[in-house]
C-alpha cells in the first residue's frame, strides 16, 4: 500500500466558515487507490480535539454515507447498569440543543436518506446516507448530538425511550426462539462473573429500571467526546470541503476524559460449563462454544478458517454428520470476535425424535457426535483445496464490503477503533491469504482439541406443562450492591462556543442527477427475457432468474400447496452428474453461490460469482438447472427438513400472523393457501418431477444481470440457456378478496408470548407503476411509511407500545392487501388497537396534511439518488422494469406524478382505499390474557383462529 505521510496541514479558516476554535487539523495519512489490488483510496485526519476523520472519495453514484463510531458498547458499562450504552443509543435520536424531538429523523427522511444506529459489545454506531448535496446537513446533525446533547435531555424522552428498549427486547429477544439462549445463557457460563461480555448489550430490565437521567448524563459526559471517536465518510464528496465542514461543526466540542483500552483477561475454562434452558420451541438446540482470541489477533484468521472448514457449506464435515445424516435440520460452525474475546461455536438443532423425557439423552449424543467431528477432522487432516476453498470464500466476503459506500465507511470506521493503523481492504485479504495449513493444525491444538467449552442446550417446553408464563430473563447481579464509579465522578459539561449560528439548518447544495442504470435486454427463441446493465465498481457478476408461478399454477382443491418450495430445496441439491457435496465444493472453490429459492408467485434463482470466475460458475448452473438429480435420498432427507420446519414456524408469532391474514383475506383459494403437514406428507417425488417438467420453463423466466463484464461479452456466455426447453405456463387468475362487512378481530394463540403481533387490514390493490397502486403508495408514507409517520410517532414514540409499526400497500401482478403491522407490549394489545384505528380513522376523514404533503415529496423524491447503487439495488430497478414491462422513463413518470399530486389528490386515494370499517384485526398473542380484553373493544365477539 502506498502511504504518504504528512505531518501538519494548515487550513485557511476562512473556508467555508471554517470556525477559528478549532485551528490546525493534521493529515496524518493518504493512500492513493488501486481498486484491482483491492486498495482504497482515503485520507485520513486529526483534529485538535482528537476526533479521527476518514475520507474515502467514491463518485460513480450521487450518494455519500457518514458514519460515526464511539469506542464505547456494552463493555464499558457497569454492573447494575447493564443495557445502558444500547438505552443511550435511542437517547441520540431524541433531538439536540439545535435539532428538535424526532427531527433527526424527518431531517434525514426528507432529504431522501436512510439513518439508524447500533450498539455491539465494544462501540456504537451512527450513520446516515444520504444524496451528497446534503453531506453538510449529515455533519450539522451529527455534530450536534455529539456537542449539544444534554440540554434537550427531559424526563419524558428518557422514560418514552426506557419503554421502546423493553419493547425491543420483548419483541427481538424474549418472543424469539432461541434468542435468549444466545443473548443471555450462553454468555453467563462462557465468561466469568463480572466480566464485560457476561450480561447482553440490551442488557437486564431491572437495570434498566434503576438507571436515572443522571446517569444518562454522566455517560454521555464520560465517553461521548470527539477523541473517542472516528467519523468516516464515503461518496461523492471532495476531501478538501470535507474536511472544512468538519472543523466547522466538529472542530469547538470538547474532548471527554481519555479512554484507554480495556485489558480483560480472556476466558479460560477449566471444565466444561452446561446450562439447560427451556423455550417454547420445537427444535431441540447445542450451542458449544469455545473460547479463543481477539480480533485481530495473529491467530483470529486461522481460526476463521478453520470455523468455515469444520462447519460452513454442504461440504463441511458438520454437514455430513449431522444433515446429511438426517439428525439435525441445521447444523454450523463459526468464528467470531470482539476486542476482548473470540468465540469459536458449533450450534445444532436435532431432530425431536425422542420421548420428551429423553431429549437429556439426546443432548448427550449431540455432544459427542461433535467431539467425533473434530476428531473426524483431525485424523482426515487439511487438503490444499479445502484451505483454498475457505480462502475464495473470505475474498468474496471483502469485494462485497466495497459494493457500497457505507460498507465501506463502515470498515474504515472499524477499522480505524480498534487497530489505529494504516489498513485497507487488502490488508484483510492479504491476512487470511498468509495462513497455511499448519496454522489451521496449530489453532486447532491450541483452542480446541482436549479444550473445555461452554454448553448450552435448549430444552423444548414439556408439551404436557400447563405453564402460561413467557420466556423469563435472569439477570445475576440483580442483588449485587452498585458501588460508586470514581470514573463517572466529576463530570462537568464544558458547552461548545462557536462563531457561527449553530441552530441554522445548513441548505442542501444543488444536486446532482441520480445514476440510473443504462441496460441492455435480449429475448432467446425459447422466451427467455434477459435485462442486464454493466456496473464496474466490482469485479462481480449478480444474476437473478425469476419463474413466474410458484404455487400460484395449481387450483386451491390440488393440495398441493408447498410443493413449489420443495421443488426449489431439491434443486439446490445434486444434480445427474454430481453429488450435493460435489457442487458444494464447486462452487466454494470459486467463491460463487447459486441459489434456488420460492416466494409467492415466482421461484428464483439467485447466482454471484468473482467475475474471474464466472465462466466456471455458469457451467455448474447449467447442469444444476437443465440436469438437476432428483435422488430419493435427498428428497427423503428435504421433505423431513420441510415438515419440520413447518413445525418450527407453529412457534413463530410473526409466521403464524403471516400466514392467516392471508388465509383470512383470500379464504379457500391458491392466493389464501399455505403449506402444511397435511399436504406437504402427501407430495411425492414423482410431483417434484413432473412440477420441474410443467413449470420450470424459459417462457415464463426473465433473467437479471448485473456485472462488471460488457455486454458484449456476458451475453455469448449466457448461449447454453438457448438449450432450455419448457411449455407454456398458465397462472390461476385472482377472483376477489373474502367480503369484511365490519371490522373484525380474530384471535390466534401463542403459547408463551411475550408480546403480541398485530396485523390489521383489508384487500388493496394490483401493483402498477405510475397509477392508483403508485399514488396510493404515496399516500400512505405519512401514516405508516416513514420514521415519523403518525403511526410510529404515536405508538412508539408517544405511547411506548412498541419498537415498530409500520403500514403499506403490497401488490404484484395480482391485488395484495393494505396492512398496518406491529409487535406490541402484551398489556397493551387492545390500547395498540385502540390507537392505530383512531389513527386510521383520523387519516382517512381528516387527510394528509400541507406539511405531511411536502414532506413526502422531497423524501420520495431525494431517495432516488440512493436506489441504484450496489448490485441487488440496480437488480431490483431492473426487474422491476422486465417483470411489469416499464418503460424507460418509468421513475420519470413517478416524478411528476409526485411533484404534481395536490392535498385534495392525495385525500381523494386516502378515502377510496383506507377502510377502517372493513378491517381485518388479526391478534397472535396469549389468548388467556387477551380475549377479554379484545372483545371490549366494541368489535364484537372476537373469532379464534389457528393453523390447524
Amino acid at each position: 500500500m502506498k502511504i504518504t505521510q504528512f505531518i501538519t496541514l494548515f487550513l485557511l479558516s476562512s473556508f467555508l466558515g471554517l470556525n477559528t476554535l478549532s485551528a490546525q487539523s493534521q493529515l496524518i495519512e493518504k493512500v492513493e487507490g488501486n481498486p484491482e489490488k483491492l486498495i482504497l483510496n482515503y485520507e485520513k485526519w486529526k483534529l485538535p480535539n482528537g476526533l479521527t476523520l476518514i475520507i474515502h472519495e467514491d463518485h460513480s453514484d450521487p450518494i455519500v454515507s457518514v458514519v460515526v463510531t464511539y469506542h464505547v458498547g456494552s463493555a464499558r458499562e457497569e454492573i447494575g447498569k447493564s443495557g445502558f450504552a444500547h438505552f443511550f443509543e435511542h437517547m441520540m435520536f431524541e433531538g439536540s440543543t439545535n435539532v428538535g424531538d424526532k427531527e433527526h429523523f424527518r431531517i434525514v427522511n426528507e432529504a431522501g436518506g436512510d439513518m439508524n444506529g447500533n450498539t455491539e459489545r465494544d462501540r456504537t454506531n451512527y450513520y446516515e446516507n444520504v444524496p451528497s448535496n446534503y453531506l453538510e446537513t449529515a455533519l450539522w446533525l451529527e455534530a450536534d448530538r455529539m456537542g449539544f446533547l444534554l440540554d434537550s435531555v427531559t424526563k419524558a424522552k428518557f422514560e418514552i425511550q426506557r419503554a421502546t428498549v423493553k419493547n425491543e427486547k420483548a419483541q427481538n429477544v424474549e418472543n424469539q426462539p432461541y434468542a435468549m439462549a444466545f443473548v443471555e445463557v450462553l454468555n453467563q457460563i462462557l465468561y466469568p462473573s463480572g466480566h464485560p461480555y457476561s450480561w447482553p448489550v440490551i442488557g437486564y430490565v431491572d437495570d434498566l429500571n434503576r438507571v436515572t437521567v443522571d446517569d444518562l448524563k454522566s455517560f454521555f459526559l464520560r465517553w461521548y467526546g470527539p477523541n473517542n471517536a472516528v467519523l468516516s465518510i464515503a461518496g461523492d464528496v471532495n476531501s478538501k470541503e470535507v474536511v472544512a465542514l468538519v472543523e466547522k461543526y466538529f472542530g469547538s466540542i470538547k474532548p471527554c476524559p481519555d479512554v484507554p483500552r480495556m485489558k480483560v483477561s480472556v476466558p479460560i475454562l477449566a471444565t466444561n460449563q452446561y446450562a439447560n434452558y427451556v423455550d417454547n420451541v420445537y427444535f431441540p438446540m447445542t450451542i458449544m462454544t469455545y473460547p479463543t482470541v481477539p480480533q485481530y489477533h495473529r491467530d483470529e484468521p486461522a481460526i476463521d478458517l478453520l470455523g468455515d472448514m469444520i462447519g460452513s457449506g454442504n461440504n463441511s464435515l458438520i454437514y455430513k454428520n449431522f444433515i446429511k445424516s438426517e439428525k439435525a435440520i441445521q447444523a454450523s460452525a463459526y468464528h467470531e470476535s470482539s476486542e476482548l474475546a473470540g468465540e469459536l461455536q458449533v450450534i445444532v438443532a436435532t431432530y425431536p425424535e425422542f420421548e420428551y423425557s429423553e431429549i437429556s439423552k439426546g443432548f448427550n449424543e449431540t455432544e459427542k457426535q461433535i467431539l467425533a467431528t473434530f476428531d473426524e477432522f483431525e485424523k482426515a487432516g487439511i487438503t490444499d483445496e479445502a484451505l483454498q476453498r475457505a480462502k475464495t470464500a473470505r475474498e468474496t466476503q471483502t469485494i462485497d464490503m466495497i459494493t457500497s459506500v457505507d460498507g465501506k465507511a463502515y470498515m474504515f470506521a472499524t477499522w480505524q477503533t480498534f487497530l489505529n493503523k494504516p489498513y485497507n481492504f487488502s490488508d484483510e485479504m492479504d491476512r487470511y491469504n498468509k495462513v497455511t495449513k499448519e496454522d489451521i493444525i496449530r489453532v486447532f491444538n491450541k483452542y480446541i482439541k482436549g479444550k473445555s467449552a461452554a454448553i448450552v442446550n435448549v430444552y423444548p417446553k414439556d408439551p404436557m406443562s400447563n405453564s402460561k408464563d413467557s420466556v423469563k430473563s435472569v439477570n445475576p447481579y440483580a442483588n449485587v450492591k452498585i458501588a460508586a464509579n470514581p470514573e463517572m465522578t466529576n463530570l462537568k459539561y464544558d458547552r461548545p462556543v462557536d462563531n457561527f449560528d449553530r441552530s441554522k439548518q445548513p441548505a442542501p447544495a444543488s444536486p446532482k442527477t441520480p445514476v440510473v442504470p443504462n441496460y441492455y435486454s435480449k429475448t432467446f427463441d425459447n422466451g427467455l427475457k434477459i435485462i442486464g446493465t454493466q456496473a464496474t465498481e466490482a469485479p462481480k457478476v449478480v444474476m437473478i432468474f425469476s419463474l413466474r408461478g410458484g404455487k400460484y399454477v395449481f387450483n386451491f382443491e390440488d393440495k398441493k400447496t408447498g410443493l413449489a418450495e420443495l421443488t426449489s430445496a431439491m434443486m439446490n441439491e445434486g444434480t445427474e452428474k454430481s453429488t450435493t457435496e460435489e457442487i458444494s465444493a464447486k462452487l466454494e472453490k470459486l467463491g460463487s453461490e447459486i441459489y434456488f429459492y420460492t416466494e409467492g408467485d415466482k421461484t428464483n434463482i439467485r447466482l454471484t460469482s468473482l467475475s474471474k470466475n464466472i465462466d466456471a460458475t455458469l457451467a455448474i448452473l447449467e447442469e444444476k438447472l437443465l440436469h438437476p438429480g432428483f435422488i430419493e435420498a435427498d428428497f427423503k432427507r428435504t421433505k423431513k427438513a420441510a415438515l419440520e420446519g413447518l413445525m418450527h414456524e407453529k412457534k413463530v408469532a410473526e409466521a403464524i400472523a403471516d400466514k392467516l391474514f392471508d388465509n383470512i383475506l383470500y379464504g379457500n383459494t391458491v392466493h389464501g393457501s399455505y403449506a402444511s403437514e397435511k399436504t406437504m406428507k402427501k407430495l411425492s417425488l414423482d410431483d417434484v418431477k413432473n412440477y420441474y417438467k410443467e413449470y420450470y420453463s424459459p417462457k415464463v423466466c426473465n433473467l437479471v444481470v448485473v456485472s462488471d463484464i460488457p455486454e458484449n461479452e456476458l451475453v455469448p456466455k449466457l448461449d447454453f440457456l438457448k438449450k432450455w426447453s419448457g411449455k407454456d405456463v398458465s397462472l390461476q387468475p385472482f377472483t376477489a378478496f373474502v367480503d369484511i362487512p365490519k371490522t373484525q378481530i380474530y384471535l390466534a394463540h401463542k403459547d408463551d408470548a411475550a408480546q403480541s403481533v398485530i396485523s390489521i387490514g383489508h384487500g388493496g390493490l394490483p401493483y402498477d407503476a405510475t397509477g392508483e397502486y403508485f399514488k396510493s403508495k404515496v399516500a400512505n408514507f405519512p401514516l405508516g411509511g416513514a420514521f415519523n409517520s403518525r403511526l410510529n410517532l404515536n405508538l412508539r414514540e408517544a405511547k411506548g407500545y412498541t419498537y415498530g409499526i409500520r403500514s403499506a400497500f403490497q401488490g404484484t401482478e395480482y391485488p395484495g392487501p393494505f396492512f398496518v403491522y406491529a409487535s406490541v407490549k402484551l398489556s397493551a394489545t387492545d390500547s395498540s388497537i385502540t390507537e392505530i384505528m383512531k389513527e386510521l380513522n383520523n387519516y382517512t376523514s381528516s387527510g394528509i396534511s400541507t406539511e405531511e404533503l411536502a414532506f413526502t415529496k422531497n423524501s420520495i423524491l431525494n431517495n432516488e439518488a440512493l436506489k441504484y447503487e450496489t448490485p441487488e439495488q440496480k437488480a431490483s430497478f431492473l426487474s422491476q422494469i422486465l417483470r411489469y414491462n416499464l418503460s424507460k422513463d418509468f421513475t420519470q413518470t413517478q416524478s411528476s406524478i409526485l411533484k404534481e399530486m395536490s392535498k385534495s389528490d392525495a385525500d381523494a386515494i386516502i378515502k377510496k382505499n383506507i377502510h377502517p370499517d372493513k378491517m381485518i384485526i388479526l391478534v397472535v398473542g396469549n389468548r388467556y390474557m387477551l380475549k377479554d380484553k379484545l372483545e371490549k373493544l366494541g368489535y364484537g365477539k372476537v373469532k379464534e383462529v389457528d393453523l390447524d
